[in-house]
């Protein structure tokens, strides 16, 4: 429970910086209202996932090494954690075919996750979190499954119109993750302080 109240905060802290950042995208960018809020949504989505896995930031940079390169070592003995990194991926596949038509392909969205999620076990290096082969595998397994469900709300509301312009995603995720690098550490740790006083 402590786990899902620190993301939610973290992610909270971030919507204070995020919130404006989007704002100001929306008025000379995406120039969208309606697919900015969703984009919106992503980011806060992804700033929740920077909070879960402990990615470095401007603050916290410890080069750790702590590797598993065996595949399904410990697996099914945490079961708890595989289901948990397949549903923290989840959201990811089913946000990308869903606002963009480049990722109706299935094969595109599984690599763009498995892309995702490699980079963040290579940024747990700088990390005490451990950079592991099977979290690689159930994120992506976890995108995948995310695009079935995307594919079923694309059939079931054909009003939904994804963009082509996928430059877009490159600007979400610059934002989301320069914040949560740059800024949002800073608001953390003083919003960290009074919650434990």
């Amino acid at each position: 429970m402590y786990r899902v109240f620190a993301m939610c905060l973290e992610a909270g802290i971030a919507a204070v910086i995020l919130i404006p950042a989007f704002w100001v995208l929306n008025r000379y960018y995406f120039r969208n209202s309606r697919r900015t809020a969703c984009y919106l949504v992503l980011s806060l989505y992804l700033a929740a996932v920077d909070a879960v896995v402990g990615l470095p930031s401007l603050l916290y940079i410890r080069f750790v090494r702590n590797i598993n390169l065996v595949p399904f070592a410990y697996m099914f003995s945490d079961y708890r954690n595989s289901l948990l990194n397949v549903l923290l991926f989840a959201p990811l596949g089913f946000f990308l075919p869903v606002l963009w038509k480049w990722f109706r392909s299935f094969w595109r969205t599984a690599l763009f996750g498995f892309a995702f999620s490699l980079s963040i076990e290579l940024l747990q290096l700088m990390t005490p979190r451990a950079t592991d082969i099977n979290d690689l595998m159930t994120n992506t397994l976890g995108a995948m499954l995310g695009w079935c469900l995307g594919r079923v709300i694309l059939k079931l509301f054909p009003s939904i119109r994804p963009s082509w312009k996928t430059k877009e995603l490159a600007v979400i995720f610059g934002v989301t993750f320069g914040v949560m690098f740059l800024a949002q550490p800073f608001l953390a740790e003083i919003v960290w302080k009074l919650v434990r006083n």
